[in-house]
């Protein structure tokens, strides 16, 4: 085999790798049901709070409902249930983040 021979069959070896490799790790994406829509809930319904609670209320709150619904809580319980902890705790982050916003403290 010449040297050309060798880089033209090395690189079409690499590049069928990428891309049996990344078909493979592509994960099935299952299509929400046309009827369900997230929840139109305030931050202080997600944080479980009264609207005009104080930011250290806020806060004990968050930090409660983040040891609950972390996702490294339920690593071991299997990817269904660390896939439901990952979005329930970003939807307790964006909410304390709002609640932070509301009360000018940017956090």
């Amino acid at each position: 085999m010449s040297a050309n021979e060798i880089m033209v069959s090395l690189v079409f070896a690499l590049l069928g790798y990428w891309i049996v490799s990344f078909f493979l790790q592509r994960k099935p994406t299952a299509a929400p049901p046309q009827d369900a829509q997230p929840p139109a809930q305030g931050w202080n319904q997600v944080l479980n709070v009264d609207a005009n609670a104080s930011v250290d209320e806020i806060r004990a709150s968050y930090r409660a409902l983040m040891s609950q619904y972390h996702p490294d809580k339920v690593a071991n319980l299997g990817p269904e249930l660390r896939e439901v902890a990952e979005r329930k705790s970003k939807e307790i982050t964006a909410a304390y983040r709002e609640a932070m916003r509301s009360r000018d403290l940017g956090e």
